[in-house]
């Protein structure tokens, strides 16, 4: 694990990309809930990225996000893990939150 000095080091691009992600938070013993939505990628870096997202994310939450791929001309499916998050007031009922997350692994493009 990269100390903090050494992730601040890392070159920061910023971005603004809208990604759509999948999340999945435990719902009693036995199941879970599925939520989708979009994110605002804001900044990223070859280790992960920050993202503005609607919902309120829990540390070592995994993440899927569909990003646009340089490569291809198709969206390509990444999961990214919670590292932190922090809370942003938007009015005095809604709020948005930052996620500092790390790229776990692409998923392969099918076809």
């Amino acid at each position: 694990m990269p100390t903090q000095q050494e992730r601040r080091e890392s070159e920061r691009i910023p971005c603004k990309l809208v990604c759509p992600f999948e999340l999945t938070k435990p719902a009693g013993a036995d199941a879970v809930t599925l939520s989708e939505g979009y994110g605002h990628a804001i900044n990223k870096s070859v280790r992960g990225m920050l993202l503005l997202l609607p919902e309120n994310v829990n540390k070592r939450q995994v993440l899927e996000i569909q990003m646009p791929s340089e490569e291809r001309k198709k969206q390509s499916t990444t999961l990214v893990e919670v590292c932190w998050t922090h809370p942003i007031p938007v009015s005095a009922r809604v709020k948005m939150y930052l996620a500092g997350t790390h790229f776990l692994f692409e998923l392969p493009v099918p076809g």
